[in-house]
């Protein structure tokens, strides 16, 4: 079995949250590198979820390795564009813009509704979740 597993996505996104937050659609991810000089062997892999807190949680690690990059949160007051877009082969990439300290963030990360080999159950069905929730919050968003 995998070291992808529902244990280990949940014990990072609960390092994520602050005290007394909760979170929900725990999706598994493949998060892009959107800098200039970024290239597609530097993806990180990693764990993201709404929290009730109005923010997304985020857990991010390398590909290769396996060691954590970073845990944290984007709150959704700094998020000017959400859009979801469906590839060919039907996965589904966000692709997110944040205003954080006035300067523009993008933060891309794609998912698939199945996760082979790990025990993440819930994939198909938590995407789904995150995938309605960020189609009606960019139509509501003033760019």
């Amino acid at each position: 079995m995998s070291k992808w597993n529902t244990a280990t996505m949940h014990a990072s996104l609960r390092q994520a949250c602050v005290a007394g937050e909760t979170y929900k659609y725990p999706v598994y991810a493949v998060m892009k590198d959107t800098s200039f000089f970024g290239s597609r062997y530097k993806q990180k892999m990693g764990f993201v979820a709404l929290s009730d807190y109005r923010r997304l949680l985020i857990s991010e690690y390398y590909q290769l390795t396996g060691t954590p990059v970073r845990m944290g949160a984007l709150g959704f007051d700094d998020l000017v564009s959400a859009k979801v877009n469906k590839n060919l082969f039907g996965q589904y990439t966000f692709n997110l813009v944040f205003i954080v300290n006035g300067k523009k963030m993008n933060y891309q990360f794609s998912a698939a509704k199945k996760v082979y080999g790990t025990d993440l159950n819930e994939q198909e069905q938590n995407l789904m979740g995150l995938v309605e929730y960020f189609e009606k919050c960019g139509h509501n968003l003033r760019y």
